[in-house]
């Protein structure tokens, strides 16, 4: 054999003429994108569920002298009071730092939903298959915004084209960000694309997204900011990316680094202190590896709608 022979013919083609990738083997190529008002880059803590873990997390922050753009809520809106909602609010807005709460009802909460608890139906992912738990969903974005919100994670691509109808036409905040959860499951640009296309501010990529993937999302989607998660939970695999952390950011940017969710091994086990101190350590420990191999990262600036602070 003389010549390497690509196992394709006229699709490989057809690829290459559209300028799409054809093969996972990519050449690096650095971004020069950047968020709102400049920045390359912003943290973000995942699973901050109450107001007592926010609390929590914001003093081991400031007792390890480290700063983060803003924390994200998992278990679902509809689980938290007014009061709850409002006391999160304030304490971010006073810190500066934003948070973005998941919309609900989703189908682990829904009667309606029954197949989505079958193996089979897990299949379908979150999606909404009724339309009292899609106006359950709209009346929680309504109320969540109400009481100062300005970041909502959406588990339902229906639902995040709804929503954006709802800002175009000023039912909805302006500056109000629609984030995709990584249960939306852009495994690939041409589904970050889509998402973008019907509303989506951000996206959270798919847990293990190699760099080519997560290159070509930048190049095809250059306007689309990714959260990436550089940890994950031990259910979901476990791995840790700090070493990737500054290629990542590299080829990607703007985008929001996810840290911190491999302190616990499920997203629904309950956290102690112990978890919140092991979750900020796995932030400092990503951060102490940009500072090695990337120090001269720019951060997301304080005036972007992206950090989410609370209005």
């Amino acid at each position: 054999m003389t010549e390497f022979k690509i196992s394709a013919g006229a699709g490989h083609d057809w690829l290459q003429r559209k300028g799409y990738p054809t093969g996972d083997q990519l050449e690096p190529v650095t971004s020069t994108q950047q968020y709102d008002g400049g920045g390359q880059y912003g943290v973000e803590i995942p699973v901050i569920n109450s107001y007592r873990e926010l609390e929590r997390v914001a003093a081991f922050l400031d007792e390890a002298a480290i700063s983060v753009t803003r924390y994200n809520e998992t278990h679902g809106s509809i689980l938290l009071s007014d009061a709850e909602l409002k006391d999160m609010f304030a304490l971010c807005r006073d810190r500066r730092e934003g948070i973005l709460i998941s919309l609900g009802p989703r189908p682990e909460y829904d009667i309606k939903s029954t197949f989505y608890r079958t193996q089979f139906g897990l299949e379908m992912g979150r999606q909404i298959n009724n339309f009292d738990a899609f106006r359950a969903c709209v009346e929680e974005a309504v109320r969540l915004t109400e009481l100062g919100c300005r970041g909502i994670i959406v588990y339902d691509l229906g639902v995040t084209r709804v929503l954006s109808e709802m800002r175009a036409e000023g039912a909805l905040p302006s500056d109000l960000i629609l984030k995709t959860s990584s249960h939306c499951m852009a495994t690939n640009p041409f589904l970050a694309k889509i998402f973008e296309e019907n509303g989506a501010d951000s996206i959270t990529t798919a847990h293990d997204l190699a760099l080519p993937v997560l290159q070509e999302t930048r190049r095809l989607c250059p306007d689309l900011p990714l959260d990436v998660p550089i940890d994950v939970y031990r259910t979901k695999g476990g791995f840790l990316r700090f070493y990737e952390a500054a290629e990542i950011l590299q080829v990607a940017a703007p985008l929001m680094l996810k840290i911190g969710a491999s302190a616990q091994s499920h997203p629904y086990d309950s956290v102690g202190e112990s978890t919140t101190r092991e979750r900020v350590a796995r932030v400092a420990r990503t951060l102490e590896m940009l500072d090695r191999y990337l120090p001269d990262r720019t951060r997301i600036s304080e005036k972007s709608k992206h950090n989410c602070v609370p209005a």
